[in-house]
């Protein structure tokens, strides 16, 4: 039993150690400035112990990861890697020790590895890190919203595709309806110019290509088949969400950024960054009366051993939101690490008569009870808190390096909201210029999703009007178009009338005739196999669009483009965060070709082997 509790206790007392001289510690960044100092000047005995001293600083102040520093020793190893093997061991191992998880320290890893050992050693650090960037908020936050944008940008294009194989595939069908709607009124070649030209109405009422895809969209909804149009469809729903979502992403990869979010995120993930508590305090500066930044910047000032400025800025909270739950076990947390247990434990009581289901006021109350051997106390304190949150306790009393105390994190959420807030203020903008926000129905009062709404809305109405009379179409052999006025309905809605003659009832039809026509079925069936071989070599699924395999080639079109763009944008845009990781984006890079590659094997081949069906 003894063996047991030794680590504990000797836990505790390195805890009780690091509270004792947490007032005597100079700031962590003075203390980082000397160790890369030492380590430049070649002194590495002395930036060792510099290093420790910042994580013993770190472990007093409740600091657990050193996100910009972890990054600044990955880089300086990256550039000591040929001069100065030894500085670049050291940086090396400091940005471990800062920073164990952090994803841009793992890429930069893999890249160091790449130019010394090869690539076996560096595609597991980069696929680690990899991990990494969806365990961070930040980092998870950007990647998804960059590849949402790459999704969009696929959808986009395939889209246009579509549109341009409905004009394809059905044009010439829609151009004899024009004709035979426009001869009741205009004689002579002008009812074809006219006829045509409609094809195209937009471009002549100088409205933009958008404009014109929707509208194909819109005219050729009759003329489709039932896949084509449920494509027509979700591909018309999923433009009109392009700009919603894409404003969404916009404002997520800005906003993650700005003072309170960042200052939040700081404070959540127990990381020090200076530049944090900085842009928050000129933010406070014009924006004085916000309880929640008051709280964020008490807890930022705590990583830097402030306790004094951190106690006025959660008073300060207190006075502008008395019930502020979180500013007073914060508060309390300052008492406890003065060892003035009773008055700690009286701010936790409040916090919890202000907030029954804070579960950190609770835990702090239980440890603060059990330091005056109120045991009985301590223990209904602790089963309070596993009430409110076990899941909360069970993280908490688990965690390596342990920790006494829990200090009140606010909730990401709220941060934003609270940016949102703070974006409307004439002396923040004054200050910083405009925040980043965002309005779903601002977003979609765009033109995009206005017109694929409109078009979507026009094809409906026009089906329902046109169905009665019918629609052209187009002879699957010649190609040549018809409609109800130029055959029986009687006769197959598939094959002009000459076509009907030769393949179906085989009468007499003169040899002249008979071979013009066979010659001119030939010409249409090669064309089209030329066609949609063109189309495959360099859009795969395009050619099974034209072909009528509406939905394989919509989903083949969809994924070549999701692997083209993303091939394309890797390092502008996410999974691979930062201009640096090199190894990390040549595997996406190689996986988005080699995918698409896959893709036109599959899609592409088979057109090729296909015949014409002359």
């Amino acid at each position: 039993m003894k063996g047991r509790l030794a680590p504990v206790a000797l836990a505790i007392l390195a805890l009780a150690m690091a509270e004792s001289v947490r007032a005597q510690q100079i700031a962590p960044r003075d203390i980082w400035m000397q160790a890369t100092a030492a380590a430049r000047e070649g002194d590495f005995d002395l930036a060792t112990k510099k290093r420790l001293e910042l994580l013993a600083a770190g472990r007093s102040y409740g600091i657990r990861t050193f996100p910009a520093y972890a990054t600044g020793a990955a880089a300086m190893a990256s550039g000591a890697a040929k001069d100065n093997a030894e500085l670049a061991n050291w940086a090396a191992k400091t940005s471990r020790d800062l920073d164990a998880r952090s994803p841009t320290v793992a890429f930069s890893e893999a890249d160091r590895t790449a130019r010394t050992s090869g690539w076996s050693g560096a595609v597991p650090q980069a696929l680690q890190g990899f991990v990494r960037v969806f365990r961070r908020y930040r980092t998870n936050l950007l990647s998804r919203a960059d590849l949402i944008l790459v999704a969009a940008a696929a959808i986009l294009i395939t889209a246009t595709l579509f549109f341009l194989a409905l004009f394809i595939r059905y044009g010439r069908s829609m151009a004899h309806d024009f004709r035979e709607r426009l001869s009741s009124r205009f004689r002579g070649g002008s009812v074809s110019v006219l006829a045509f030209a409609l094809l195209f109405l937009p471009l002549f009422l100088w409205l933009g290509p958008m404009w014109l895809l929707f509208y194909w969209a819109a005219i050729f909804f009759g003329y489709a088949g039932k896949a084509e149009r449920v494509a027509i469809t979700l591909l018309l729903v999923l433009v009109a969400t392009v700009p919603v979502v894409v404003d969404e992403a916009a404002h997520a990869i800005a906003g993650v950024d700005s003072p309170v979010v960042a200052a939040a995120i700081a404070s959540d993930e127990q990381a020090y960054h200076p530049e944090a508590l900085r842009r928050l305090q000129e933010l406070l500066a014009v924006v004085p009366d916000d309880p929640m930044l008051h709280v964020l910047l008490g807890n930022l000032l705590s990583f830097e051993g402030l306790d004094e400025q951190a106690a006025f800025h959660y008073a300060r909270a207190i006075e502008l939101d008395p019930r502020n739950a979180g500013a007073r076990v914060n508060r309390g947390n300052l008492f406890f690490l003065n060892n003035e247990f009773q008055a700690a434990i009286n701010e936790y009581q409040r916090a919890e008569d202000s907030d029954p289901n804070l579960a950190t006021a609770f835990y702090n109350h239980s440890i603060a009870a059990g330091d005056l051997y109120k045991f009985d106390l301590q223990e209904q304190m602790l089963a309070r808190a596993r009430s409110a949150d076990n899941d909360f306790v069970e993280r908490t009393r688990s965690e390596q390096p342990p920790q006494r105390i829990v200090m009140y994190k606010p909730p990401i959420a709220e941060a934003w909201e609270v940016s949102e807030r703070v974006s409307q203020r004439p002396a923040a903008r004054a200050l910083f210029g405009n925040y980043s926000s965002f309005d779903p129905m601002r977003s979609a009062a765009s033109p995009m999703t206005i017109g694929a709404l409109a078009s979507l809305l026009l094809a409906l109405i026009l089906f329902v009007l046109r169905r009665r009379t019918g629609f052209a179409n187009a002879c699957i052999k010649c190609g040549r178009t018809f409609c109800h006025r130029c055959k029986s309905a009687r006769e197959s809605s598939t094959y002009c009338t000459q076509c009907i003659h030769i393949y179906l009832k085989r009468d007499g039809v003169s040899l002249d005739t008979k071979r013009q026509k066979l010659d001119e079925v030939s010409d249409h069936q090669a064309g089209m196999t030329r066609r949609n071989r063109i189309f495959a070599t360099f859009l795969p699924g395009s050619a099974q669009m034209l072909e009528g395999r509406t939905i394989s080639g919509v989903i083949g079109l969809l994924l070549f483009a999701l692997m083209v763009v993303t091939a394309i944008l890797v390092g502008r845009l996410a999974p691979a965060i930062g201009p640096t990781a090199e190894v990390a984006q040549t595997l996406v890079r190689v996986a988005g070709i080699a995918l698409a590659v896959v893709l036109w094997l599959m899609f592409s081949l088979p057109v090729y082997r296909r015949r014409s069906a002359a």
